[in-house]
């Protein structure tokens, strides 16, 4: 996910930040004071707090990240007081380290003056700082590539759309199922027979036509799934019934996902137990900025091998468009999916 913390990555940064910034320490002081031992002492002594002071903000960081709310880009301010507050804590014993072992003052002589302590407070104030801008590019940048990684992945799966949805409809059952409806209806009533056909014939063509786009009108996302039902209501007669309700004004100017009612019918078929005794009923309704799909719950004692395309890709395409995810609810007598209607 991308607010997940890069922590692998932070650690990483922490050990070069600390190499890095004590090397050009002790290059300065190499270069302005000439004297090895104190430039050597000055060069551990940054490693210890650059060291310290960063893999504490990464622990603050990993704490303070599982309480943040994944909507929630910005740490508290208590983060911010803590970091400093440890980092001065740090700063502190590191120079009283470097004042032990090399018997050198802090920053004058005595410390009869609290100002004595201003010039390294201020310095480590200002790593601290530094060290946490660094810190937060490094999260930023981590989530910008999740980000990316994740609108690729919606993207490929919006491009399969059409493949999975030609292996699930073209599928050999559904295709002898379609072909030996045809061969008994033409047999018993041409009429309705050739009426079957071209609903059939219409359905093949929109399965496998190349569409270059996400979103589909709710008129053509509705002829597509009306060829679909009739066929279904020609096989399974009185078993099934249907019934639709979109306000004319939205049918030919809204949108809905390309490809995004068709299967929600064709789960309650593949999900659910029909006969004439026990029919399925299918609802195909709008509430407001929504269509409701419907159906009573007649749960199938053995269920079909799901062909991988389902809710699950819808709901990663409505993501993938920007709009808020499907709505599914179920209870002991219907199941239920809520869709919204796009603008475009």
């Amino acid at each position: 996910m991308a607010n997940q913390l890069p922590v692998k990555s932070l650690v990483k940064l922490n050990w070069i930040v600390s190499l890095m910034s004590s090397l050009v320490i002790f290059i300065f002081l190499i270069s302005i004071i000439e004297d090895t031992r104190v430039a050597t002492n000055s060069f551990f002594e940054s490693l210890l707090f650059f060291a310290a002071t960063s893999f504490s903000n990464l622990f603050l960081l990993k704490l303070f990240h599982k309480e943040k709310s994944s909507s929630d880009q910005h740490l508290p301010s208590r983060f911010y007081v803590l970091s400093f507050t440890i980092s001065i804590i740090i700063g502190t014993l590191t120079r009283f380290l470097y004042t032990a072992a090399t018997g050198l003052p802090w920053e004058s002589e005595g410390f009869h003056e609290l100002w004595d302590y201003a010039p390294s407070l201020v310095a480590v104030i200002a790593l601290n700082t530094l060290i946490l801008i660094v810190q937060r590019l490094v999260i930023i940048q981590h989530g910008r590539m999740q980000s990316e990684i994740e609108n690729l992945q919606l993207k490929a799966n919006a491009s399969e759309t059409k493949n999975l949805l030609l292996i699930q409809q073209i599928h050999p059952h559904f295709l002898f199922n379609s072909l030996t409806t045809i061969k008994s209806l033409y047999k018993i009533d041409e009429k309705q027979g050739e009426s079957y056909l071209i609903h059939l014939a219409n359905f093949l063509r929109v399965a496998i036509s190349s569409q270059n786009t996400t979103t589909a009108l709710i008129m053509d996302e509705l002829k597509f799934c009306l060829d679909y039902l009739k066929m279904q209501e020609v096989r399974f007669g009185s078993a099934l019934t249907y019934s639709i309700k979109i306000d004319e004004e939205v049918i030919d100017k809204q949108y809905l996902p390309y490809f995004s009612l068709q299967p929600l019918v064709e789960n309650v078929l593949k999900h659910n137990d029909l006969t004439e005794n026990r029919p399925i009923h299918i609802k195909i309704e709008q509430l407001g900025d929504y269509l409701r799909v419907s159906n009573n719950l007649q749960p199938r004692r053995y269920k079909e091998p799901s062909t991988g395309y389902g809710l699950s890709n819808l709901s990663e395409r409505y993501q993938f468009i920007g709009s808020e995810d499907i709505s599914i609810t179920s209870d002991t007598l219907n199941f239920t999916v809520t869709i919204k209607i796009l603008e475009k």
